[in-house]
């Protein structure tokens, strides 16, 4: 994941999000779930960019939505609060947060955090899908 990769997500994202009147934070991280950009929502709300980024790192990881992941492991509520400590950085058991694939290999992963959870996982999916054929 590039720096000008990583941006289109984050423009795509941002533009996304104003069109449905949200204003958000995201974060999109490499495949390792190192911050590659990082752009703040709503000024008063610090801790957007660190929510965003937690579920980029969670989509990472796992190489899956975070929609999914904690669907997956409902019956299992112990397993993702281990991660919180497991996974250097940090990671944000909420929807919103998706893989990058390039060909088949994860390049990274977006978050998005600042709305309600629908809000955010919509909003990070639909950057993800508007941009697949751009990047396949």
């Amino acid at each position: 994941m590039d720096y000008r990769t990583a941006m289109t997500y984050v423009e795509a994202a941002k533009r996304i999000a104003a069109e449905r009147g949200v204003e958000v934070s995201v974060a999109v991280l490499d495949a390792a779930g190192h911050p590659v950009v990082i752009a703040r929502g709503k000024e008063d709300a610090w801790h957007g960019p660190y929510m965003a980024a937690g579920k980029a790192r969670l989509a990472a990881a796992f190489r899956k939505g975070t929609k999914q992941l904690l669907e997956q492991w409902a019956d299992r509520p112990m397993y993702p609060m281990s991660l919180t400590e497991i996974i250097p950085g940090g990671v944000t058991l909420n929807p919103g947060g998706y893989p990058i694939f390039v060909n088949g290999v994860c390049i990274g992963a977006i978050g998005v955090g600042g709305g309600s959870p629908k809000f955010d996982d919509d909003i990070a999916h639909d950057a993800v899908t508007s941009l697949a054929e751009t990047h396949a």
